[in-house]
């Protein structure tokens, strides 16, 4: 902490505004952010609305490939606002479309290998956001939003070839999707300048399925594939230079699976959390984490795992002093085992940092069960 102990309330996820998801691709050519009035809507409000469209096509030659990139990105804002008195309203809508692709074809020709390569990447994603905001002269505001995203990527390679010491040929094939689908919330209330409360979320989910195939003179591949989601929060409570706190909140886990031809499979799974609260008043900041993760694996009959829980706290005051801990327990085994330190084994460590006056400490140690160690940090 120390010179840094004039912490605002940024402990909050950074969740883009945004709205529902629309689907579109507008051609038209890119135009200012100009003045109009929509007659669609009975009220008599400013209107302003900017289009763009950015696209490109390269060609590149990278040895003995040949590159082509192309993109496409189209977005659209509208802007309405309507002032009444002292009040005024405004909403921001925003949209966009983009897409990329890279493609990559080549002729190979070496001692050990004659053949043809021909590789492609591609990616895809919609996004739609609004915000809204009432505003009043010489007082605060009201401000809320939303956005959304769905992206999808994919991947492929496929490569023929012969090497002509043996004649032996061979084949790879390689191929790759993923999906991915977003949306955050945010909203605040400030009813006087530099003081009010924020509210922020955000959920994601998406997966992605990997395939690979190989002949060499036998024949391999494998298949795997994972599914992730995970949602964040973060509140904060704001009253200018006088006092400030936060909290924020986040979750996330995974399932995934792996399979290695002709038989071998794998899975696991993954979850972890942490937490946040922190604050200021006047000169004082401090600021506690924690968090927990787990992962756990297996394959054929054995299981593996691993999982651990952090903590750490900070306080100072101004530039006169500050402290700043952390503790962290690990435990990971494997099972079933005949060697009980391989059954599980726990560390503990932990470190503390002071500084007064300019003048700092630090002291640490380490410490693991299964068999026992202790060590200075």
């Amino acid at each position: 902490m120390g010179k840094h102990s004039r912490r605002k309330p940024s402990y909050l996820p950074k969740v883009a505004a945004g709205a529902a998801p629309l689907a579109l691709l507008f051609a038209g050519p890119a135009g200012a952010l100009a003045a109009q009035t929509d007659p669609s809507i009975p009220l008599p409000l400013d209107h302003q609305r900017e289009d763009t469209l950015d696209r490109g096509v390269g060609f590149t030659s990278e040895g003995d490939t040949s590159v082509f990139r192309g993109f496409l990105t189209n977005t659209e804002r509208d802007v309405f606002s309507k002032d009444v008195g002292d009040v005024k309203a405004v909403a921001d809508v925003r949209r966009s479309v983009s897409e990329t692709v890279e493609t990559r074809e080549g002729v190979t020709a070496s001692p050990d290998k004659v053949g043809v390569l021909a590789a492609a990447k591609t990616a895809e994603a919609v996004k739609q956001g609004q915000r809204e905001a009432v505003k009043l002269d010489r007082y605060g505001s009201v401000v809320a939003g939303n956005e959304t995203e769905l992206e999808r990527t994919g991947t492929r390679l496929t490569e023929a070839a012969l090497d002509p010491r043996t004649g032996v040929p061979t084949l790879v094939s390689e191929d790759s999707r993923g999906l991915r689908a977003a949306e955050g919330t945010y909203h605040a209330v400030r009813p006087l300048p530099g003081v009010g409360v924020i509210n922020e979320t955000e959920q994601h989910a998406g997966g992605g399925l990997d395939r690979a195939m190989r002949l060499d003179g036998g024949f391999s591949g494998d298949l795997g594939g994972v599914l992730e989601a995970g949602r964040s929060s973060g509140h904060a409570v704001d009253v200018g230079e006088l006092a400030a706190v936060g909290t924020t909140s986040a979750q996330h886990g995974n399932g995934r699976f792996k399979g290695l031809l002709p038989l071998d499979v794998g899975s696991g799974t993954g979850f972890g959390q942490e937490h946040a609260l922190g604050g200021t008043i006047g000169p004082s900041s401090g600021l506690v984490t924690t968090g927990q993760d787990l992962e756990l694996a297996q394959h054929g009959a054995g299981i593996t795992g691993a999982g651990s829980h952090r903590i750490s706290g900070e306080l100072g005051i101004g530039d006169v002093a500050s402290a700043r801990g952390t503790t962290t327990t690990t435990l990971r085994g494997a099972l079933p085992t005949t060697d009980p330190a391989q059954a599980g084994r726990v560390t503990q460590s932990g470190t503390l940092d002071l500084t007064v006056l300019g003048q700092s400490w630090h002291t640490g140690a380490t410490a693991g069960a299964l068999p026992l160690e202790l060590e200075r940090a």
